[in-house]
């Protein structure tokens, strides 16, 4: 597995590179990035992952100063999982300049101001911006994201029809614990407490499900909300039953298209979920 740290070692070293499968990634790696990587090396691409904590994407400047690094541990794990190239660059690599290049900037619409967006105000311009960049150096013919960022990948397919990208987006189903936990690099950072209360998201997920054909869906919104009122350890932010393919509001019951979307605070981490419920 070859390691490049800078954008002229990267291109220089996939010039002769055919079908190259990506996966960026802000490293802290679980089982849910592997199973990218692993699907990349299934399709036999050539499989690049690169490791970058984006600044640009953490409207919480506490939460990019905390958000778990491990890089040791993360060549490790992509090595044995058949990764051919880590792209590991800097912060000055990636951004040459303190003023953002407006070729980056990108307006996805509603994508970026509702639902998640409107909670992480200039998120999904970081996240645009970022992975344009890393587009642009590796030029893949495929990038694998999870679904467990499900408005993110969502942005990313929009990402690539703004910019005229041939690139395929591949989302792949969320990885979660024994107990439905989604799999996040934020929980390493969970108390014991706050870990045991966290599968919460999951079963009001899992009863949004169960419910979407026979309850409306500001009923189940209502019994999600009088759930997490009980708990001591969680907060909820937002549980929304959108139509994923438009993100407006379902309010009728048993509708034909619905997901379910969640966001909780367990203590200072805040983690995320969805579920597609039809």
């Amino acid at each position: 597995m070859y390691i490049a740290r800078t954008i002229t070692e990267l291109k220089n070293h996939l010039a002769q590179a055919k079908n190259i499968g990506f996966v960026p990634t802000m490293g802290a790696l679980h089982d849910g990035h592997i199973s990218l990587i692993q699907e990349s090396v299934s399709r036999n691409l050539y499989t690049v992952a690169s490791i970058f904590v984006n600044p640009t994407q953490f409207n919480n400047a506490a939460d990019f100063e905390k958000y778990p690094i491990d890089t040791e541990a993360d060549l490790k794990k992509l090595k044995t999982a058949g990764c051919d190239l880590v792209f590991l660059p800097a912060k000055a690599e990636l951004y040459p300049s303190e003023v953002a290049d407006q070729k980056y900037i990108h307006d996805f619409g509603k994508l970026e101001t509702t639902i998640e967006g409107a909670y992480r105000p200039g998120h999904f311009k970081g996240v645009g911006q970022i992975v344009h960049i890393l587009f642009e150096c590796v030029n893949p013919k495929t990038a694998f994201f999870g679904e467990k960022d499900f408005q993110q990948l969502q942005v990313i397919k929009r990402l690539v029809k703004l910019i005229g990208a041939d690139i395929e987006i591949v989302g792949m189903p969320t990885i979660r614990e024994s107990d439905g936990l989604a799999m996040s690099s934020r929980n390493r950072r969970l108390s014991d407490e706050n870990r045991a209360a966290s599968v919460l998201l999951y079963k009001a997920l899992t009863f949004a499900k169960a419910n979407i054909h026979i309850m409306k869906p500001s009923q189940i919104k209502a019994e999600v909300q009088a759930l997490f009122s009980k708990d001591q350890w969680l907060d909820l932010e937002y549980f929304e039953i959108l139509n994923p393919s438009d993100f407006e509001l379902v309010e009728e019951i048993n509708p034909t298209n619905a997901h379910a979307v969640i966001a909780a605070y367990a203590g200072d981490i805040r983690l995320i979920d969805n579920l597609k419920l039809v």
